[in-house]
């Protein structure tokens, strides 16, 4: 595999790793009458389980110290199983931005720099899953919400367009078997998680905090989903 190809599978890794869920802050919108987790969990998974697709973004400010994913945007569709995104980050002493990815009818493409669009890279080979699968509702990330322990509601908090919507916060422990569930090779055993639900249920925002890759520091990714219900045609490249 050349350099530019590891360049762009390895930001591809950290993609997947973290793609999983963030909670941004917001104007303190006072404390309400929050419903337990174990119900407003299962609704937010359901409402996950039974989108079209997703367009999602992810961020961190920390630095691990190895190979990280920095920023990330996409669109991931759920029937049938497809992602087409961009991502940033550091891969073996690089900085690469802007790396193209997309993955259709099980197969993984990356546009690598220099070397164009190629499919050398799989998922399995970096211990990583499928992309295009992560609204899997047996093995995606709406697992992590109902895997989650020791969650307790926190203050309700505004935010959105004009601060006009009112958004109910959830903290507690994302386990390492359900982030394993997503990424086989994730180090810690508990991740810190805050997730941020708006009125009807929808998981907005979440917030995840530990050692997601061998070796590393921990990191905090922050991950937006912003919208619900998309419906893209998704192809390979030509």
């Amino acid at each position: 595999m050349t350099t530019s190809t590891r360049v762009a599978a390895g930001l591809l890794t950290a993609l997947v790793t973290s793609v999983g869920l963030t909670a941004c802050s917001g104007d303190d919108g006072g404390s309400s009458q929050a419903t337990p987790w174990s119900e407003a969990g299962a609704k937010a998974k359901e409402l996950l389980d039974g989108t079209s697709g997703i367009e999602v973004s992810l961020s961190t400010d920390d630095d691990p110290g190895t190979d990280y994913l920095s920023a990330a945007t996409g669109t991931i569709i759920a029937d049938p199983p497809a992602f087409e995104g961009t991502v940033n980050g550091r891969v073996s002493g690089f900085e690469a931005s802007s790396i193209d990815v997309v993955s259709v009818d099980g197969t993984l493409w990356i546009e690598a720099p220099v070397l164009g669009w190629t499919d050398e890279y799989q998922p399995e080979e970096l211990c990583a899953p499928d992309p295009a699968r992560l609204l899997d509702p047996a093995s995606g990330v709406s697992s992590v919400l109902t895997g989650s322990t020791d969650v307790e509601a926190g203050e309700s908090e505004r935010g959105g367009t004009d601060n006009k919507e009112i958004f109910h916060t959830y903290a507690g422990t994302a386990t390492g078997d359900s982030i394993r569930a997503i990424l086989p090779c994730a180090e810690g055993d508990a991740f810190e998680a805050t997730y941020r639900l708006d009125d009807d249920g929808y998981l907005r925002t979440a917030r995840l905090t530990g050692t997601f890759f061998p070796d590393s520091e921990p990191v905090t990714y922050t991950i937006d989903v912003s919208e619900y219900d998309v419906e893209k045609d998704i192809s390979a490249p030509r």
